[in-house]
């Protein structure tokens, strides 16, 4: 029954993405016509009609607006916007480009976002209030208010996808069940294809499953070459190093494809100023929400974060300073491919290596 309810959702998947990949194909076809005069439908207003998900959609961006300005109020650039960016999911560095081009250069981008990180760090602090995800009523209200907050921070895909395999996680572990992590990170891919076909071709999709992918499968094959040469145990202070490094040589070949960079000083910076990000995130959470209720006392608790966010601006400026943070180097299609097939022979060996 199961094996079939999935083969339903990946033909529905194959069936949205075709879909998807015709009408690509067809504006690329008719961009190459010179014999005939294009005409283009008017985008379709998918809010035109209103209806619930437009109703949230507004207040959402309403909200962030709102928190927006009463943040800046209390903190400055691009501290404000560092909290914008991990609380609520608003991107906002557009506006200061310098400090989005050392965020790019560090490899940082990732940590500004609201990603799977949030997710679970919300959910956790829930739990805490609530007592134990064991159940029920704590169980769904604490799915329901992540999935509120996921659409408040615009339905990104790093928590879409973060809440979906979270989802899935806690309720196997409702029911004493195991997850398999690497067919719970395939079925949200599959499911976020059949809502949003489209994202096969975002940059986004694919860098947040292929981190996601390389801190559940290179860690143990990094342990396991680290005992070919001799080390047996790692240093309890090099396992965010590790986890740092596994996402990073999974989507090194995207980023260098698309963005024709690769930061060589985002596995020393990551591991380094990471720790501060929970700490940024809970103030900056409980910052936004005294900024609506009583802005007098969002003053001394911005006194209070300034410090944390102090020290990631600090270091990420440090780092980008050095001549050689990041290169300039472009992947081809077969690049890509033949980098892929170099790391999963080495992960499938030396993951052996590390067992024996």
């Amino acid at each position: 029954m199961r094996s079939t309810g999935l083969l339903v959702l990946v033909c529905l998947a194959v069936w949205r993405v075709g879909g998807c990949v015709a009408w690509y194909i067809k504006t690329f076809n008719d961009k190459l016509s010179n014999n005939r005069e294009i005409s283009y439908e008017k985008p379709i207003n998918e809010c035109a009609d209103g209806g619930v998900y437009c109703g949230f959609k507004s207040w959402s961006q309403e909200f962030k607006t709102q928190a927006s300005y009463k943040i800046q109020e209390v903190l400055p650039s691009p501290h404000s916007e560092l909290v914008m960016g991990m609380v609520l999911g608003e991107d906002q560095f557009n506006l200061i480009p310098t400090y989005n081009d050392i965020l790019k250069k560090v490899g940082l981008v990732h940590v500004v976002v609201v990603s799977g990180y949030n997710i679970s760090l919300v959910f956790a602090l829930l739990m805490r209030v609530l007592g134990s995800q064991y159940k029920l009523k704590n169980l769904i209200i604490g799915l329901f208010a992540t999935l509120i907050y996921a659409g408040i921070s615009g339905f990104g895909i790093p928590a879409v996808r973060a809440w979906i395999m979270g989802s899935i996680a806690v309720i196997f572990k409702f029911y004493g069940r195991p997850a398999d992590g690497i067919k719970v990170l395939m079925f949200s891919a599959i499911v976020i294809l059949c809502l949003a076909p489209d994202q096969l071709f975002s940059v986004s999709f694919m860098l947040s499953f292929l981190a996601t992918l390389g801190v559940m499968l290179v860690p143990e094959a990094l342990k396991g070459l680290c005992a070919c040469v001799g080390v047996k145990k790692l240093p309890a202070y090099l396992e965010d190093f590790n986890t740092s490094l596994s996402a990073q040589l999974m989507v090194n070949p995207v980023m260098s494809y698309y963005f024709g960079t690769i930061s060589l000083v985002s596995l020393i910076a990551n591991p380094l100023v990471l720790w501060v990000v929970p700490i940024c995130t809970i103030l900056g959470g409980l910052l936004t929400f005294l900024a609506f209720i009583s802005p007098l006392l969002s003053h001394p608790l911005a006194f209070v974060l300034f410090p944390f966010l102090d020290f990631f601006v600090s270091f990420s400026e440090f780092f980008a300073g050095f001549n050689t943070a990041s290169v300039s180097l472009r992947f081809s299609v077969y690049g890509v491919l033949a980098y892929y097939a170099v790391l999963f022979w080495s992960i499938r060996h030396f993951k052996e290596k590390g067992a024996v």
